[in-house]
């Protein structure tokens, strides 16, 4: 699952998975993204795992988002 951090939180770290692979979200006027970090409020890219990764540089586009239950599309 992808999660959303802003450049100046960085990286998120996770208990069992890295997501050093960050892009864009594909841009939309129904809802924006913000980071997950637990005290910001800025606008967040998406972070992906290398598994994420791989599938991304294969076509994917679209990955759920954390435990939000949204799927996100990215650039």
């Amino acid at each position: 699952m992808a999660l959303s951090r802003c450049p100046t939180c960085g990286s998120p770290q996770g208990l069992k998975h890295n997501y050093p692979h960050f892009h864009a979200q594909v841009p939309s006027d129904s809802r924006s993204i913000l980071c997950g970090a637990p005290t910001c409020v800025r606008l967040g890219y998406l972070w992906l795992t290398d598994e994420e990764e791989e599938q991304y540089l294969a076509g994917q586009r679209a990955f759920p988002l954390s435990n939000r239950g949204l799927e996100v599309h990215v650039i």
